[in-house]
């Protein structure tokens, strides 16, 4: 094993310039052509199907569509085609290595299309298979890292998450997936270097494999482990070193949000940097396992032997001519990536003054969820608001309550539209919370609306589970029988819910509670406000609300970096479950104040 990881050394070393220039050009093209395309592709499907925005009640039935899986049909084509040109560069130049040869960025790419479409012509439909197949287990970092970048993708993973239960299953099916692509990483080079076909490139990997699996199962061990160890030492160094930058570089009051933001491009950087790490040495590895039993021949770029024949190709030469390709593709890409940089806004324009506090759950921090004791908390601990989750029970008695079931707060299995009210006030909400808080009841609508009149405004939350069609009347009756109009807004992630309060009752201001932020906001017109997942805000998103004359609420904010983020997004209310650390976030002094040690822990998200 030692021999096999001194050779992969060995392989990487030789053209190591040339590897490191052609990874970090085609990794971040790459990954900016499919994260704008898929931008592209879900905004035109929602306007093809006339949704103005993906929200979680429309995701399923925007997801399958068919516009929408055509759609993510040629963004998954694309993205094994990418794959297939970078796996077949890099094979490439570890071939050129192996030989001796000294190969140049624009080489490899070139040798990596060449032999890509020559792997396309004889393989027909089974490339896509032996493409995907092989792709987990060489991108696994890259997509752990990255997924949060692509938004649909974060969420359809969550969407996912959430549906399979017991939960084992999902992390069940991913460890076979990796098993299985684990196993087909054996077939890329005899696919793509000997043009095999993509059954017998799976025989002969499999016989590779089986030669010494027990040297190449310990290989790959102490290379991930090794790998592990190297991208978090550059982790750890880049946020140091952009620490230091800002600390020394910047005045005034942006400290913490430059920190932030560029703490954000730091850990996308990351992603992009991890991939590429674990591809390249990877996939030596994988090669290195290979020449043992097998020689490859020199091969010159076809493309530079037709340019040849141009009198301003023999004048400058090959290797110039490559320095200039190369600078060309880098020039260009450099240039992307400033304007991307440029139009990053971290102006600190907002009134964070201004900015209101919600107490999550009625306070839950400090309190069981949706109590009185958890509102008398929201109190005492400064919030503006408080933010509550009413249900309907079975006999038509409005309570607070955020799950479906009373398991997890009063340890009852039922349904709430299985109990009647007398039922559920016997229940014990506090024990689950802390023993001092033993039988806490659950309180219903109109009681905690006397509790919190002239204390505390109120996030009263319509909950839809299909069962109380008719809550919405009783809610608009309660705030008006008590006179709370003036002290609460009401939320919902059922649209139709505050089209019904807009028709019954325009007076109380709604929130419409948003998971995703695509789309166009123009007409969701019966919110008067949008409450959506803080790491969903982007300043753009907070320009167009505010530009058409709407709030934005984040929830749910618990890390004081996150809070310092959506601060200066320019966020009109923070939903947390620590109203304290809040506003000790927002009463701060400028940032300038801000020692090296602290901004460092902004960075780290420490």
């Amino acid at each position: 094993m030692k021999r096999i990881l001194k050779k992969t050394w060995a392989v990487l070393r030789y053209n190591l310039g040339s590897l490191l220039l052609f990874e970090t050009g085609y990794r971040i093209a790459s990954f900016f052509l499919v994260m704008q395309l898929t931008h592209r592709a879900v905004n035109f499907s929602l306007k093809k199907q006339e949704f103005s925005y993906l929200t979680a009640e429309n995701f399923v039935r925007f997801l399958s569509s068919p516009l929408s899986i055509l759609l993510l049909l040629f963004l998954l084509l694309l993205i094994l085609l990418l794959f297939l040109i970078e796996v077949s560069s890099l094979l490439s130049g570890f071939l050129c290595s192996y030989q001796k040869q000294k190969i140049y960025a624009s080489d490899m790419l070139l040798l990596g299309i060449k032999r890509t479409f020559a792997f396309l012509r004889h393989s027909r439909i089974s490339w896509i298979f032996g493409a995907a197949l092989s792709a987990p287990f060489f991108n696994a970092y890259f997509v752990a890292r990255e997924i949060s970048y692509i938004r649909v993708l974060e969420f359809t993973a969550i969407q996912i998450y959430k549906a399979v239960k017991p939960s084992f299953l999902l992390y069940l099916a991913v460890g076979i997936l990796l098993l299985i692509s684990f196993l087909c990483v054996f077939t890329l080079p005899y696919a793509v270097l000997e043009k095999e076909k993509n059954r017998r490139a799976m025989q002969r990997g499999l016989e590779l494999l089986q030669t010494q699996w027990k040297k190449t199962l310990s290989g790959f061990l102490v290379l991930h482990v090794l790998m592990a160890v190297f991208i978090a030492a550059v982790y750890l160094a880049a946020m140091a070193v952009m620490t230091v930058w800002v600390f020394l570089g910047v005045t005034g009051g942006e400290k913490v949000t430059r920190v932030l933001i560029y703490s954000g491009d730091v850990n996308m950087a990351l992603g992009v940097f991890a991939g590429a790490v674990q591809l390249t040495v990877s996939l030596a590895f994988v090669y290195v396992l290979y020449t043992r039993f097998h020689v490859q021949s020199k091969e010159e770029v076809a493309l530079y032997r037709l340019m040849e024949h141009y009198a301003w190709f023999s004048k400058v030469g090959r290797r110039k001519a490559a320095a200039i390709l190369t600078a060309v593709f880098v020039l260009c890409e450099g240039g992307y990536l400033g304007l991307l940089a440029a139009g990053h806004d971290v102006s600190l324009d907002t009134l964070t003054a201004d900015m209101g506090i919600t107490a999550h759950r009625g306070g839950a921090r400090m309190a069981p969820e949706n109590t009185i004791s958890a509102l008398a908390y929201a109190i005492d601990a400064g919030a503006d608001w408080a933010e509550i989750d009413v249900q309907e029970t079975k006999d038509g008695k409005l309570i607070l309550l955020h799950d479906d079931s009373l398991k997890r707060t009063a340890g009852v299995n039922k349904k709430v539209w299985e109990m009647t009210l007398a039922q559920i006030e016997k229940l014990d909400a506090g024990s689950s919370f802390h023993q001092k808080f033993r039988g806490e009841k659950i309180p219903t609508l109109e009681e905690v609306l006397k509790f919190c009149k002239g204390r505390l405004d109120l996030n009263i939350e319509i909950k839809y589970n299909g069962k109380n069609r008719g809550i919405v009347h009783k809610v608009v009756r309660a705030i008006r029988e008590n006179g709370f109009e003036d002290y609460c807004v009401v939320t919902s992630m059922n649209y139709g819910f505050l089209e019904q309060i807009k028709e019954t009752a325009p007076e109380i201001r709604t929130g419409y509670i948003m998971t995703m932020t695509y789309g166009s906001t123009a007409n969701i017109t019966a919110a008067d406000f949008f409450s959506v997942k803080h790491t969903y805000v982007t300043e753009s998103f907070v320009k167009e609300a505010h530009g058409m004359g709407k709030e934005i609420h984040a929830w749910t904010v618990n890390y004081r970096g996150d809070v310092r983020r959506m601060i200066d997004m320019g966020v009109d209310n923070i939903i947390t479950d620590d109203p304290v650390m809040v506003r000790k976030v927002q009463g701060r002094e400028s940032g300038s104040q801000t020692g090296y040690r602290e901004l460092l822990g902004y960075a780290l998200g420490i």
